[in-house]
């Protein structure tokens, strides 16, 4: 194929829904067995459903480029670099790979739990095809990048997910495969760790390997990479320059946060809460279009749970955002039910949380809403744009002014005061 690396041709994946067919890997085979185990006949009208994950996707990577892939939660993206990665098969179509390949999907994905880090990086690298000395040329360069020397000898089952994914990058761009495939993984590291990763990324890209990167973050989509793939519903939407592609997703993006939150599809999470609406309120409990900059605002988080039981140990976070994008890097503030009670959250049937604001602190302008839940650090829902929200500029300081004339961009605003000390001349005598 001369200088392609990666070739997709009319790749379409379907799943059955509710019928006991093939199954992938060994855990689907003993998670079907269970599932079997005590099942009713209610379940047989699900028998014949299907649901295609993948539809007559197509594209070419070529060699040394940096190529990225954008897409709502649920559109295929997990499933392509999967197939891609030979973790699963496709119901049609084909995907060749010219060249050794190296995947990092999930957090320590190739890891083993009960071994260290040391072995673990052994193990890796004879997965890769690479010699033992061959390794161990790259042995020291790996720790010292990961950060993780003092745990090297620890199981990795002891890593926090920071040290997980520290290591487990580090050893995937410093076995030197031919392709490097990265997910959303680069988001538990903090954000030096990740500037590191990029800065690999783009000395790997110049010394001829390819790679493929799925991200949330559209800067580094935009910045990194020179062509990207928006997927939408399982389909091809858009193969083009990176900055094009951006921008079609930008724009999709905004009109889906303009959609009614409990309907919405581009979620993430086990679904037993979910977020359903998020409403803008006085304090008087009166709704408002907007909330208003410097005024008392209460933000209402309505939720339904699936089914009857009560979702314990519950935390919720609501952050708002200037921009579609990364949802760390560019949050002006965050709210988080256990960041400001120790109290346990308990979830059932329907109802709402109220966070309270005393006084607004942005300025004029329209918000994306990231809203999210998990219980006991498992994700529930996960919505990255569930809404927007529009603040009208209001007497913040109690002056009339909330910003200087000419002023353009968005802004937390915070009380202060200032005052000014004069120097006295002091004269020297002669």
């Amino acid at each position: 194929m001369g200088d392609i690396a990666i070739s997709v041709t009319h790749l379409t994946k379907c799943y059955s829904i509710g019928q006991q067919g093939r199954h992938d890997t060994i855990r689907d085979r003993l998670t079907s067995a269970i599932t079997r185990w005590g099942r009713t006949r209610k379940n047989s009208v699900a028998k014949n459903r299907v649901f295609s994950a993948l539809t007559d996707v197509s594209f070419d990577v070529k060699q040394g480029e940096v190529f990225g892939i954008v897409g709502h939660n649920g559109a295929g993206k997990s499933t392509l670099l999967k197939i891609l990665s030979r973790i699963t098969a496709p119901t049609s179509g084909c995907a060749d790979i010219y060249g050794r390949l190296g995947s990092l999907l999930e957090v320590g994905t190739g890891f083993h739990p009960e071994l260290t880090g040391r072995e673990n990086i052994y193990l890796n690298g004879s997965i890769l095809g690479m010699s033992r000395t061959e390794i161990a040329a790259k042995f020291d360069e790996i720790i010292d990048f990961s950060g993780v020397e003092e745990f090297i000898d620890t199981p990795v089952k002891r890593y926090s997910s920071g040290m997980y994914v520290r290591l487990a990058f580090s050893v995937a761009a410093h076995l030197e495969p031919d392709i490097l495939i990265v997910d959303e993984v680069l988001a538990v590291g903090d954000a030096g760790f990740q500037q590191k990763c990029l800065g690999k990324m783009r000395q790997a890209s110049r010394g001829g390997r390819t790679i493929l990167i799925v991200s949330h973050n559209l800067p580094i989509i935009e910045n990194l990479c020179g062509r990207a793939l928006f997927l939408s519903q399982g389909r091809v939407a858009l193969i083009g320059a990176a900055t094009e592609v951006v921008e079609a997703y930008a724009g999709m993006t905004a009109d889906l946060s303009k959609s009614a939150l409990h309907a919405r599809t581009d979620r993430q999470g086990k679904g037993e809460v979910m977020a359903t609406a998020i409403e803008v309120l006085d304090k008087n409990r009166t709704l408002c279009p907007s909330a208003i900059c410097g005024r008392e605002t209460i933000i209402r988080w309505h939720y339904r749970c699936r089914s009857e039981k009560v979702i314990r140990r519950c935390r919720v976070e609501l952050s708002l955002h200037a921009q579609i994008g990364d949802p760390y890097e560019t949050a002006y503030f965050l709210m988080s039910t256990d960041l400001v009670s120790t109290a346990p959250l308990d979830l059932s049937g329907e109802g709402h949380i109220d966070f309270r604001i005393p006084e607004w602190p942005l300025s004029g302008g329209q918000y994306f809403v990231m809203s999210y839940v998990e219980n006991d650090r498992e994700v529930q829902d996960w919505v990255h744009n569930a809404g927007l929200l529009s603040v009208v500029d209001g007497d913040f300081y109690g002056t009339g002014k909330s910003y200087p004339p000419n002023w353009r961009g968005k802004s937390v605003l915070v009380k202060y005061d200032w005052q000014q000390t004069n120097r006295e001349t002091v004269q020297s005598c002669r």
